[in-house]
């Protein structure tokens, strides 16, 4: 009994810390070099044209990066991440730091989360559902700056989406470049009995409780 106790004790402290954002602050690939910026796509754990940059750049965007070293950018249409995260009963929740460079190649973005869906070359997701949006306009901060976004969404019991993969997107407007940092999801934490049945656990409680 002693060992089931110590297993529960752990069980639900490594399925919540599995929900998270790979690379959501574009520490890798890493760059020593203030000013530097990858010029390919190899940026783990996100698809589309995305690269990562080292700021505060004097002549380009002279602000710190919200968290970590680095930010992320892309000059593509879009740049998403699929999840190991799937829709749940309860509160989806995933943000983002948005940026606007000092100069003209500045643009908005929309913030994006989807259940379900593929994510092309170009970073555009195609046949999933949104599950919540919200527009970034570069416009409304001032240049060498970021702003937070934030956007939610609530499955009840019976949502057709539960069990369909979440996938986090930023999908460009007007301007050149998206500028963005600490791109963040939190989902519903496991009713401990799901989190028994998940393990394999409830049947050998149940045979205990009755011997």
């Amino acid at each position: 009994m002693k060992k089931l106790i110590a297993m529960l004790c752990v069980a639900p402290l490594s399925i919540v810390a599995n929900a998270a954002v790979v690379n959501g602050s574009f520490e890798e690939p890493g760059i020593v070099q203030q000013g530097v910026f990858t010029a390919d796509n190899n940026v783990p754990g996100w698809l589309g044209a995305t690269g990562v940059w080292r700021i505060p750049n004097t002549t380009f965007f002279n602000a710190s990066p919200p968290d970590g070293l680095n930010i992320g950018y892309s000059n593509n249409i879009g740049t998403a991440q699929m999840l190991s995260d799937t829709v749940q009963v309860g509160l989806h929740t995933a943000s983002v730091m948005a940026g606007r460079r000092a100069d003209s190649f500045a643009s908005s973005f929309t913030f994006r989360m989807y259940a379900g869906g593929t994510i092309n070359a170009n970073g555009i997701v195609t046949g999933g559902t949104v599950l919540a949006e919200q527009f970034f306009d570069h416009t409304t901060i001032a240049p060498n700056s970021f702003t937070p976004l934030s956007i939610s969404y609530t499955a009840l019991e019976g949502d057709s989406l539960i069990g369909q993969q979440v996938i986090i997107a930023m999908v460009k407007g007007q301007g050149p470049q998206m500028n963005f940092d600490q791109v963040e999801f939190t989902g519903p934490v496991p009713e401990p009995a799901t989190i028994l049945i998940g393990l394999g656990l409830l049947p050998f409680l149940k045979r205990k409780k009755k011997s």
